[in-house]
């Protein structure tokens, strides 16, 4: 989202694309607008931003959450997200911003390789597949659109890198989603918000949840994948995603032992 305190700032007009649909755009250092967009946008962080920034910087997810990020919430929901910590003392740019231009290119948020197209999900009960859908973002600071050559949606996606960081999210999105549909008159308590934040974000903590407290007396975990989780972060992650769908939702995808009793589903105030 652009600042609208930001003095180039004007309302975004959004298009709609499908991965089918062709742009032409280009993001070069000789352009005037270069690093602009780096100023005063609020980027949302995913879980899969979180795993691969933390690995860029030999951090613990806490630790880079507590140094990079600032919280924030997720639109239509009260679900708590991390969000970039702005520099304000430097015109409030992203703190990966150098004079060259990112310094964390390689592992930059997802956010930044989709720019300038928007992307969603639809959830729609009726359909077994959520709906993806896609919107061509034109801020009057990016002097970028209508250049170099014709590609479609899905070219960019491709070549931006964005299919492995949308597949490590599919899970979590399909939570966000289903917490979408439950409307906003339910409310979910603190403690189920620091429970989502926690084995969405701050995966190393939900590693010491599962090993250090009484977790795998309470869930039937077998050997191949406990011993897979306590190195890798993404097996660690998708596990975390069935454990929220199935303490918060009652999807049973990790099994209770018989002598527990089960845990409840989403708490609601």
């Amino acid at each position: 989202m652009l600042d609208k305190n930001a003095p180039d700032s004007h309302p975004i007009v959004p298009i709609k694309l499908d991965l089918d649909s062709t742009m032409c755009f280009t993001c070069e250092k000789d352009l005037a607008c270069f690093t602009k967009c780096c100023r005063g946008n609020e980027i949302i962080l995913t879980p899969a931003d979180i795993i691969r920034l933390k690995h860029h910087f030999n951090l613990l997810s806490s630790e880079f959450l507590r140094e990079y990020t600032v919280p924030g919430t997720l639109q239509a929901t009260e679900l708590p997200v991390p969000v970039i910590k702005l520099d304000e003392e430097n015109e409030k740019a992203c703190p990966f911003l150098a004079d060259g231009g990112c310094s964390v290119y390689e592992h930059r948020p997802v956010a930044c390789r989709y720019y300038p197209i928007a992307a969603g999900l639809f959830h729609n009960k009726d359909i077994e597949n959520n709906e993806t859908f896609f919107a061509m973002i034109k801020e009057p600071i990016c002097h970028g659109h209508d250049l170099g050559q014709e590609k479609t949606v899905r070219q960019w996606r491709e070549e931006q890198g964005v299919e492995p960081y949308d597949e490590t999210n599919s899970p979590w999105v399909e939570i966000v989603l289903k917490r979408k549909s439950m409307g906003p008159f339910i409310n979910i308590n603190d403690k189920t918000l620091e429970m989502f934040f926690m084995a969405s974000y701050d995966i190393d903590a939900f590693r010491r949840f599962v090993f250090f407290s009484p977790f795998l007396n309470i869930y039937e975990v077998d050997e191949k994948l406990t011993q897979q989780i306590k190195g890798d972060d993404y097996a660690l992650f998708k596990f975390a995603m069935d454990w929220l769908k199935t303490t918060l939702f009652g999807e049973g995808l990790i099994k209770i032992r018989e002598q527990v009793a089960p845990p409840e589903t989403i708490e609601v105030d």
